[in-house]
């Protein structure tokens, strides 16, 4: 869905962008700030306050994690609908390992991260070496694993023998911020720049722009896609340590619910900061204005079924911008 200029068209001055596309970039950071003015005003007592702010830091670092991971492979112009389950199969990993086998939380930390990059690699494999579409693909890969957990836990949840140390991993803080958003904040500055200041992240435009143009230009458009989803099951394995840490134990149903607001957050974010590119600030700061929006509504005592009404209307109106946005930029 982006685009990479030919090394021609490089050497040109580029055209300046038309008035409306630069306000475009700033409209999403401007309805976050106006979410923010407007429930301070709402909710005084208790939407403004440092409680809520670092509550939404908290809780909404995993859910910004897994956005910047399903970035990746969009960025190549694929789909990866297994970033939920993936997640969950890191909680269960994390929590399960110590628990069910008695490993130390280290060592089950990293199997849960290095099961959740083997996913990627399969579904890498699947679509660009067997030439599987990634809908079908991470459609049943995603599958899969769900069984897979359901089938390791028994459908249970795992509350005894969780390592003490992993809920600190959520609760614990560093001058004042919370650790999740310090993580957060590392993969988003780390997955900026492989993005947007590597030689990798530029190939990984070219293929998302024309996977046949790339090829042609001497670009190893497979291994590179193959890259792409291996990243992204790495994250969404962080993401779901994580989220273990966060809930102190080992729900077998927690990965799942996490995919549409992933979707939404990097298909909201295309419409910031790069018009009409997959970008991962403005996939964050589309993550955190949903939040903004949801939390303020809950604390005004809206009904609990507004939350993922919210979400799916964000999904929706963020797909129509970024292609209106998409036309108008090309």
């Amino acid at each position: 869905m982006t685009g990479t200029p030919s090394s021609s068209a490089a050497a040109l001055p580029a055209p300046a962008r038309p008035l409306g596309m630069r306000l475009a970039a700033w409209a999403l950071p401007l309805i976050l700030l106006l979410f923010a003015i407007f429930f301070s005003l709402a909710e005084p007592q208790i939407f403004p306050t440092t409680r809520t702010i670092v509550t939404i830091l908290r809780t909404e670092s995993v859910a910004a994690i897994l956005a910047i991971a399903l970035v990746f492979p969009l960025v190549v112009g694929k789909f990866d609908l297994s970033v939920g389950a993936v997640l969950g199969l890191g909680a269960i990993l994390t929590t399960g390992l110590p628990s069910l086998q008695g490993l130390p939380l280290l060592p089950s930390i990293a199997i849960a991260i290095a099961a959740c990059g083997t996913i990627g690699l399969v579904n890498g494999l699947l679509v660009a070496r067997l030439g599987v579409t990634s809908l079908v693909a991470t459609l049943g890969s995603s599958v899969i694993v769900t069984g897979c957990v359901l089938w390791y836990t028994g459908g249970n949840v795992l509350y005894t023998g969780i390592p003490r140390d992993l809920p600190r991993l959520a609760q614990a803080d560093l001058a004042g911020i919370p650790l999740p958003a310090i993580f957060l904040a590392i993969v988003a500055i780390a997955a900026w720049y492989v993005l947007e200041a590597t030689p990798l992240g530029r190939y990984f435009h070219a293929v998302g722009g024309s996977a046949e143009a790339a090829r042609l230009s001497g670009l190893k458009v497979e291994r590179l896609t193959i890259i792409a989803f291996v990243i992204s099951g790495l994250l969404a394995g962080f993401a779901g340590v994580l989220q273990s840490a966060q809930l102190g134990s080992g729900n077998p149903n927690v990965g799942p619910p996490f995919l549409l607001p992933a979707f939404a957050s990097a298909f909201l974010g295309a419409t910031a900061v790069r018009i009409g590119t997959f970008n991962v600030w403005g996939t964050v700061i589309a993550v955190f204005t949903v939040a903004v929006g949801i939390n303020g509504l809950q604390l005004m005592g809206v009904e609990f079924f507004v939350g993922p009404i919210f979400q799916g209307a964000a999904l929706l109106a963020a797909v129509i911008a970024t292609r209106q946005l998409m036309r108008k930029r090309s």
